[in-house]
Order: structure tokens, then C-alpha cells, then sequence
């Protein structure tokens, strides 16, 4: 394993398991997929058809669909995030389909790339669950909300 595929892992670990900890009940389920796509990524990993990895195609397709699912249920939009980038990187495994040896160092790259900005959301949606809790708290946890008061006409778009 190199040394960047490591790096990724413990920097996904740390953000799933904050996830984990601090999440709610969708937060943790999204945490839980991508815990089981990565466990299960290196139990089919060696499952190739013509240069194509479908194992690990049908594993991010699942995940995919599983994110999807809690993502409309859940409110949150880092889900909704990592759902996206999880797309990206099934429609990256056709790559092989369209080329020939080349192109499999630019999917993994790619891949990798993904897995980097899917741990990213997964720190924003630490940041998203944490914000989300002081604003139902209306600023009781030390923050301050000052709106005056008062109500207040919303802004307009002109």
C-alpha cells in the first residue's frame, strides 16, 4: 500500500469517526456505508473483466445508491456531496472500456482524488452537524445569533 492510499485512509477514518460520534442518526448511516464500501472495496478488488474493475464498480454502485437514499431522507448536504463524488468514481471505472493500459494510473489517480475530496465532506459534515446543533440551540452553547430582537423584511433579489 503506498504511502498516499494510507494518508487517505487514516484522514477517512478520523472523519468518519467523528461522524460516528457526533452525527445523527443519517450522519452515522452514511458513515456506516462508507465504512462497509472501503471494507469491501479490498475483499473484491481483484475482481477484473477486460480491464474493467467491476467488483469494485458494483461496490462504489451500491454505495452510490445507498448514500442517494439516505441523502434524501437525512437533510444534509455533505451526504448529498459525497453521493455526487461517489458517482464520479463509478462512471470513472468505464475508463478501461474507452482506452486501453494507459489510462488504468489516471483512474487510480482519479480515484484517489475522489477518496480525497470525499474525506473533506466528510469534515464538512462534522462542521455541518455541529452548526446544525448550535443553531437549534439559537446561540445557547457560547455563540452569540444577534438579530435584534425584532423581526425583520428578508432580503430582496433585484
Amino acid at each position: 500500500m503506498d504511502l498516499v492510499q494510507l494518508a487517505l485512509l487514516f484522514l477517512g477514518f478520523a472523519g468518519l469517526g467523528l461522524l460516528l460520534w457526533r452525527g445523527g442518526p443519517g450522519d452515522r448511516a452514511a458513515a456506516a456505508v462508507m465504512l462497509m464500501t472501503v471494507a469491501a472495496s479490498y475483499a473484491v478488488e481483484d475482481l477484473t473483466w477486460n480491464g474493467l474493475y467491476f467488483g469494485l464498480m458494483l461496490v462504489d454502485s451500491l454505495a452510490f445508491v445507498a448514500l442517494w437514499l439516505i441523502a434524501e431522507r437525512a437533510g444534509r448536504w455533505w451526504i448529498v456531496l459525497a453521493s455526487a463524488f461517489q458517482l464520479v468514481g463509478v462512471l470513472a471505472y468505464c475508463a478501461p472500456l474507452l482506452s486501453s493500459e494507459p489510462l488504468a494510473w489516471a483512474l487510480f489517480t482519479l480515484i484517489w482524488g475522489l477518496w480525497f475530496l470525499i474525506v473533506l465532506t466528510l469534515f464538512f459534515g462534522v462542521w455541518e452537524v455541529e452548526a446544525d446543533r448550535r443553531y437549534a440551540l439559537g446561540g445557547r452553547d457560547g455563540s452569540t445569533l444577534d438579530d435584534g430582537g425584532r423581526a425583520r423584511a428578508a432580503p430582496s433579489m433585484e
